[in-house]
């Protein structure tokens, strides 16, 4: 038996007991006037929720839906709600990397930061009377009422992560699943069939709509000017990697299709906060690999741009994320959050 184990189960029951008083109604979720989506983890981080998060933002904008998302100020410098406001210098330090990433990607969207959701979204509908509002890893945060649950999980975390932390990787035991509307399972590109096909098997029980994505790298854009490379056009080149994810090798199996040569990869925890001192030590480490192209992630470029020096080129490759089966159903999960 792990040595964590113990530890697990008692935090499988202390979850399991505020699971309880929210079902049995003696905690009350607070219910806003317009109707609420919840994009969700069962495990920590890193399961591909931000490109997801994105995929439905420009459904909802090809909708006209005026939009508000939420989210909590997770290791930014912003202490109270707030409107993310892109003009602020170092916006991605002061707000989060994720909701500017999202707010650059989707200018008619308005995100709102805080550290309690539901206080930052009762903060949103003063500030927006928004026609919907998303909230951005809402799946644990019962104290808010919503309309669906979509709910993300990693094809390439192994099963036995979803035992509760510390002993695993999940925030709350697997039975949880059954609050969720649906289950969008992420990045099979990345992984062997039987693995899927695992993880899948798992899911079925729950009689949920399972939609399977591929999360793919296929170009490379510069963070200083509007130059663009397709990576297929690399192959053989040495390549210098950075990143501070919480899932870095994804980075890498993605990149690894193209027969790109790895001479280094230097990983910084998720949510890193950048600083000059930490851009000079990544241009010296690449200036002695001898590397051609250095890469790094779409979150970590919204926060490295602006401490980057314009003379050394750094490339940044957007995530494209595509449904591999069960869109129409998927997009009727999304319109069913409206009605």
């Amino acid at each position: 038996m792990s040595s964590l184990k113990p530890l697990g189960n008692l935090y499988k029951r202390i979850v399991g007991f505020k699971n309880y008083l929210y079902d049995k109604d003696y905690f009350q979720s607070l219910k806003l006037p317009v109707p609420v989506l919840s994009l969700g983890n069962l495990t920590m981080g890193g399961t591909g929720k931000t490109p997801l998060t994105d995929f439905c933002l420009k459904y909802y904008q090809s909708r006209r839906i005026k939009t508000a998302v939420i989210s909590r100020n997770y290791k930014a410098q912003v202490k109270d709600a707030a409107e993310v406001d892109l003009k602020r210098e170092q916006a991605a330090a002061y707000f989060g990397d994720e909701p500017v990433l999202l707010a650059e990607r989707n200018p008619q969207v308005h995100f709102f930061v805080g550290p309690l959701k539901y206080e930052t979204a009762l903060f949103a509908m003063e500030r927006l009377n928004p026609s919907l509002i998303v909230v951005d890893d809402g799946f644990q945060h019962r104290k808010l009422h919503r309309n669906v649950d979509i709910v993300i999980l990693d094809a390439t975390e192994n099963l036995e992560n979803y035992s509760c932390v510390p002993e695993g990787r999940a925030r709350e035991p697997w039975g949880a699943l059954a609050r969720a509307t649906a289950f969008v399972v992420t990045k099979v590109n990345l992984v062997p069939e039987a693995q899927v096909e695992a993880l899948l098997e798992k899911l079925r029980p729950f009689g949920k709509l399972i939609v399977p994505m591929t999360y793919e790298l296929r170009s490379l854009r510069a963070v200083h000017g509007a130059q663009e490379k397709q990576l297929k056009d690399l192959q053989g080149r040495k390549v210098m990697l950075v990143s501070g994810i919480a899932q870095p090798a994804s980075f890498e199996k993605s990149l690894e299709r193209f027969s790109l040569q790895f001479t280094g990869h230097l990983k910084y925890r998720d949510h890193y906060p950048y600083k000059s001192e930490d851009v000079d030590m990544i241009v010296k480490r690449w200036r002695e690999l001898n590397s051609p192209d250095l890469i790094t992630t779409e979150k970590d470029f919204v926060k490295l741009k602006s401490l980057w020096p314009k003379e050394v080129p750094l490339w940044y490759s957007p995530l494209e994320v595509q449904v591999q089966s069960q869109e129409e159903e998927f997009y009727e999960i999304l319109d069913q959050v409206l009605h």
